[in-house]
């Protein structure tokens, strides 16, 4: 898994599209979660503080500590933390058509 931030607080990876954040009843045959990946690569448990859809990719912060879980968890509840969204689409779009 990539990560493109870590300090001692928290840890930010790049998840892919079609993985799973953590195990989930919507699919008890996966294998593959987002949270076991980043626990086996750092060495420490991890903390989720919010979620991304499995067909979505993006940016997906995680927590090193409860404490730290439980304050971005707060930020993210009383929308303090600003999110960018960005679509990649594909096809072509005429002016006037609608679909």
């Amino acid at each position: 898994m990539k990560v493109l931030y870590q300090d001692e607080h928290l840890i930010a990876v790049n998840k892919p599209s079609g993985w799973l954040v953590h195990r989930s009843w919507l699919d008890r045959h996966e294998t593959r979660f987002v949270m076991q990946t980043v626990r086996d690569q750092i060495g420490q448990h991890v903390f989720t503080v919010h979620r991304l859809d499995r067909p979505t990719s993006g940016v997906l912060l995680m927590a090193l500590s409860s404490d730290v879980a439980r304050l971005l968890s707060q930020q993210f509840e009383l929308h303090q933390v600003q999110k960018t969204y960005h679509a990649v689409v594909r096809g072509l779009c005429f002016r006037g058509r609608h679909r």
